[in-house]
């Protein structure tokens, strides 16, 4: 779908459903600079991202998905400024609005991984009714080389459950999990953690995706807990103060 968003701009998402009235909408958001390239086959480019890599297992489960690439003036790529930004929110509201029109009996799970979580926690801040529930994997919390991510990010989000879930080895230094785990705490939200050491090899980018950070190796237990959080919040408690 080209969804129209601010003035002549359109947004890119990419639908699959394999179903008529699926439960969810996965809304899913990559890291680094958002640009997944999408053509009518789906995402063209950043295809190791933990997000894109394993869509499959959403659709395979009975949900929908939705894969959003960077608006049409900002197809070089979305920085955090951009993602921060309240033009970024309006458009993913946009977004939202035509997936509820498409699905009207579903939930709306906003889901990021890495940089992606920064769009996530935009919405929080500005807009924390929009979706029914919202993930971030592997979030950035740390500020570096002028880039903000979800630095001292205080949200109330009471409206809707959000999960944080971070890997214990997570070695990316924008997003080590002890400031995960500190942006949960901060926040009142869920946390869960995970434990994986594998790698793509000796050279991984630690803030890569065939790492600790894109959860190699554990993907299918991670997306399982996630799925039985949006199903029954309770199965994932908030850390302790």
């Amino acid at each position: 779908m080209q969804v129209p968003v601010r003035g002549t701009q359109t947004q890119a998402i990419f639908i699959d459903q394999p179903a008529s009235t699926p439960p969810w909408v996965i809304v899913l958001f990559a890291g680094d600079e958002g640009v997944v390239a999408l053509d009518d086959t789906g995402p063209t480019a950043m295809k190791a991202n933990f997000l894109i890599r394993t869509a499959g297992y959403w659709t395979s489960a009975g949900d929908a998905i939705a894969i959003v690439d960077a608006p049409s003036d900002r197809s070089s790529g979305m920085n955090d400024a951009f993602r921060l930004s309240e033009a970024h929110a309006q458009d993913l509201h946009v977004i939202v609005a035509a997936l509820r029109q498409r699905f009207p009996a579903a939930k709306i799970a906003l889901v990021g991984t890495s940089r992606g979580t920064i769009s996530v926690g935009n919405v929080l801040q500005r807009e924390p009714r929009l979706a029914d529930a919202y993930v971030l994997t592997s979030p950035v919390t740390i500020s570096m080389r002028g880039e903000a991510g979800l630095s001292g990010a205080h949200w109330d989000v009471g409206a809707a459950p959000v999960l944080v879930v971070s890997n214990e080895n997570d070695a990316c230094r924008v997003s080590p999990f002890s400031a995960a785990r500190t942006l949960a705490q901060d926040n009142r939200l869920q946390f869960l953690a995970v434990s994986s050491s594998e790698r793509g090899g000796p050279r991984a980018n630690e803030c890569g995706a065939k790492s600790p950070h894109g959860f190699l190796g554990i993907e299918a237990q991670v997306l399982s807990a996630v799925s039985r959080w949006l199903e029954d919040p309770a199965s994932v408690g908030t850390p302790p103060h």
